[in-house]
């Protein structure tokens, strides 16, 4: 019995799955907009201001709360309760890419690691208000309209 070379049709799967491969990369949809939520402050307040903030979140359809391991974007809230007012402090920071350095310029490696570890701040805002939903609604208007809108279109 003759040996049959397999090579041909190994190279003709390799082909079909490369293909296959190219035309689902070619049609995935842009990552989502992937920020990690850290609230701090008196734990029943922070506990119902993160609970109404991650309910506006999920309502963005391209915005998804993720650990904070699993972020570039950390959306840090402290909130601070004083005779029935709620006063709120966001500020989003942002941890550097390789990529996004090496468009800046930086191609040192040792800076390029450092800067990596470091935390850059993107948006500092206040909100203060009687009602922790209402505040939240702010917060998360503020961030669809700022930092989400201009993320949506540097996507495209």
């Amino acid at each position: 019995m003759a040996a049959v070379d397999s090579g041909p049709m190994k190279l003709r799967a390799l082909i079909c799955c490369a293909a296959l491969l190219v035309a689902r990369l070619a049609t995935a949809q842009p990552p989502d907009l992937r920020v990690a939520l850290d609230v701090e402050g008196p734990p029943d307040v922070a506990s119902t201001l993160s609970d109404e903030v991650k309910k506006g979140l999920a309502a963005e359809k391209d915005v998804d709360v993720v650990s904070r391991v699993d972020a570039r974007r950390v959306v840090r809230l402290i909130v601070t309760p004083s005779n029935g007012v709620y006063g709120v402090s966001l500020l989003v920071t942002e941890q550097y890419d390789r990529p996004t350095l090496m468009v800046l310029g930086i191609e040192d490696d040792d800076l390029a690691n450092r800067m990596m570890m470091l935390q850059i701040v993107n948006e500092h805002q206040g909100f203060a208000g009687r009602d922790l939903a209402e505040i939240a609604r702010q917060i998360v208007a503020s961030l669809d309209d700022g930092l989400f809108k201009t993320l949506r279109r540097l996507r495209q």
